[in-house]
């Protein structure tokens, strides 16, 4: 498997990229109520239910939340779960309140869609370089193969539970496929790069990026100057030329760390944030793919 070192600093707050409104598209007034764990999982699951009468689909998590890794079940979110016929989940560790829901409800219908995609392993270093072992990274959504898999997951489970929208739910999972099939591929031929969000380790198995530093950032707080040193040598001594930026805060510290290096930032779509449009996936791959392919042609 492809390893790549996470450093954790103490970074600028990761801002929202685009604040919706955070309304569902669909209401509550169906038989069968789907919840989305976050916001890649309600957007997938979108494509797959489409219009289809007699089903909802609820976001858990506000849009603007990013990754769940330290997110704590509000009491709104305990009343979705308890309404919901069915709980749709990225996996991988990536809700990491699983445990806590389960215990309140036993009997929750539980779709995992990280059953069957690729998953990448991460080395993990803490205080500055010391490698304390290895773990699953869990942002497979931004694999589009990964995200296909997931559909169909959601596809399938969907299709037992409400039989009635079995064919439609299959033939709008297959439309949302052969978008993403359609989302431009190029050979990122091995350049090497910095990462400012996990998700974009991903990359490497899209466009063959050779991902060689993912910097983790921590909220409510900015790098002091010894951790900016540390991660331009680390930048310098990878021999490291693209920093990807995932926001406006990650993008002022990549900036800084370019102007003492030969790197180039550019900022990508991590896809945590934005509004309910089914489109939002395959539009913020094609931007991805476009951004990325001017940077390497270069």
């Amino acid at each position: 498997m492809n390893m790549f070192k996470k450093i954790k600093y103490a970074c600028a707050a990761v801002l929202p990229m685009f604040l919706a409104a955070c309304s569902s598209s669909y209401q509550d007034d169906s038989s069968i109520k789907a919840v989305a764990s976050f916001y890649p999982m309600y957007i997938i699951a979108e494509n797959v239910i489409g219009d289809i009468a007699g089903i909802s689909l609820e976001n858990m998590a506000q849009p603007q939340t990013g990754c769940l890794h330290d997110y704590q079940l509000t009491s709104g979110d305990m009343r979705k779960l308890d309404a919901a016929d069915l709980f749709i989940i990225n996996g991988g560790g990536m809700e990491s309140f699983l445990d806590n829901a389960l215990s309140l409800f036993p009997e929750m219908n539980i779709i995992d869609t990280s059953d069957g995609t690729v998953q990448l392993e991460e080395e993990e270093a803490h205080d500055h370089g010391n490698d304390d072992g290895h773990e699953i990274n869990p942002h497979f959504w931004l694999y589009p193969e990964n995200a296909a898999v997931q559909a169909q997951n959601i596809c399938d489970a969907l299709s037992e539970i409400y039989p009635e929208g079995a064919d439609e739910f299959q033939a709008n999972t297959d439309k949302f496929i052969e978008d993403i099939s359609n989302v431009e591929t190029f050979d990122g031929d091995g350049v090497k790069a910095c990462i400012f969000n996990e998700a974009f380790e991903y990359l490497s198995l899209s466009y063959g990026l050779d991902v060689r530093l993912c910097i983790e950032m921590d909220e409510n707080e900015t790098p002091s100057a010894k951790e900016l040193a540390e991660i331009i040598d680390a930048v310098n001594d990878e021999e490291i030329s693209l920093l990807i930026a995932a926001d406006d805060a990650s993008k002022a510290i990549a900036d800084t760390i370019a102007r003492e290096t030969d790197a180039e930032v550019i900022v990508l779509d991590p896809v945590l944030t934005g509004d309910y449009s089914p489109s939002r996936y395959v539009e913020a791959l094609n931007s991805n793919a476009r951004i990325l392919k001017g940077s390497v042609d270069k």
